[in-house]
């Protein structure tokens, strides 16, 4: 009974938490790595047998239990949570195309799941709960899997996102950002701390790196930006230098 009471309670120690540039920080950015090798060998094999329908649904599964378990053990703190953060739109996403095969589906998965659930563990926000805590493997499987399934289709499915859909989604993330950041502000007007998306301040684990809040604002916006884009060239490396290798033979040629 103590240790349930300690895996699914809520003692808080930083010390022995993932925080920034700790050895806990290191072991989630292996994790996802290795989730995105893992999952790029396997995939179509998985693709190519009757076992695919299973692990769909397994995933489907586990996202539901992962999400439900996180809003509730947040309300037992007490501390609000409703599913506004970046990677719970992630989750629900990922739920979709994983009933849909849906391309334009995955054009959203590919960026909220991979950047979502990567810029989570290499910038953990662990609220203090340790490695005797079950929200430290919460986090990492959870993120760890909503990166998962975009990869499989990427590689299963061969999905591709072209840069006009990497624009779209920038934009319908602003406007969706926008919303968020509104709501953000009407709970903090009741008094209910609400910062989802990370929009209407600093978050702790970042908070010495800016100078001031329009800083933070501006810099997280272009990192979206940035990070997309690197995405972009390397999830189209193969066809961007097969293009490349087109054009030099092409001008060569003449």
């Amino acid at each position: 009974m103590v240790f349930l009471r300690t895996f699914f309670g809520h003692d808080l120690d930083f010390d022995k938490a993932a925080t920034m540039f700790s050895i806990h920080n290191l072991i989630y950015v292996v994790l996802a790595v290795l989730t995105i090798i893992v999952v790029l060998r396997i995939s179509n094999r998985i693709k190519s047998s009757d076992k695919e329908r299973y692990l769909k649904r397994y995933w489907i599964g586990l996202l539901v239990i992962l999400e439900i378990l996180y809003h509730l053990h947040n309300w037992t703190y007490p501390r609000f949570s409703i599913p506004l953060h970046i990677c719970s739109f992630a989750v629900m996403i990922n739920i979709y195309l994983l009933f849909t095969d849906s391309k334009k589906v995955f054009n959203y998965a590919f960026f909220f799941g991979i950047l979502g659930g990567l810029m989570a563990l290499s910038f953990p926000n662990s609220w203090g709960y340790t490695y005797l805590n079950f929200r430290y493997y919460h986090f990492v499987i959870l993120h760890c899997t909503i990166i998962a399934v975009p990869v499989y289709y990427y590689k299963a499915y061969g999905y591709r996102v072209d840069y006009k859909t990497l624009i779209d989604v920038f934009k319908h993330t602003l406007i969706l950002g926008i919303i968020v950041f509104l709501a953000n502000g009407i709970f903090l007007y009741y008094g209910i701390d609400s910062n989802y998306w990370f929009l209407n301040y600093i978050p702790a684990n970042v908070d010495g790196f800016f100078t001031s809040y329009p800083v933070y604002v501006i810099t997280f916006i272009s990192l979206v930006f940035l990070t997309m884009n690197i995405l972009f060239v390397v999830s189209n490396f193969a066809e961007v230098k097969e293009n490349l290798l087109h054009k030099i033979k092409k001008d060569i040629s003449n």
